[in-house]
């Protein structure tokens, strides 16, 4: 998934020639929620790839989810996303920022794993492969 949103913001860079794109929209998130709704959106994705009978039991659609915490639309949120892509440098602050929460997490995560697995004579490590 990190990978993927790392390769898309690459080819928005290559697509890039310095000049406004298009112009800023009447409701535009900001940049910090837009990391947050990102960040959130790569969760709950994570969670639903990994345990999907999780989101299903509690009826928890991602977008939903989405507009719902944060107030945002699908049109609001895709409008957002389009204009800083139209951005290639922003664009790319705003997922490297998200990847880098996603990999303090991923860190919190594996350290309380490796807490908890330490008490009981276990082991497990998140980080195989997603480096």
């Amino acid at each position: 998934m990190i990978r993927r949103l790392a390769l898309y913001a690459i080819c928005l860079l290559g697509f890039s020639c310095g000049n406004k794109l298009m112009e800023e929209p009447e409701n535009l998130i900001s940049k910090n929620e837009m990391v947050d709704i990102l960040y959130d959106i790569a969760l709950l994705n994570a969670i639903d790839n990994s345990y999907p009978h999780v989101l299903q039991s509690h009826d928890i659609k991602v977008m939903g989810f989405i507009s719902e915490k944060y107030g945002v639309d699908s049109v609001q949120f895709a409008q957002s996303d389009l204009y800083y892509a139209s951005l290639p440098v922003v664009y790319e602050e705003i997922y490297q920022t998200v990847e880098d929460r996603l990999g303090r997490k991923r860190d919190s995560v594996n350290e309380a794993l490796k807490e908890n697995g330490a008490k009981n004579g276990d082991s497990l490590d998140l980080s195989d492969g997603y480096e």
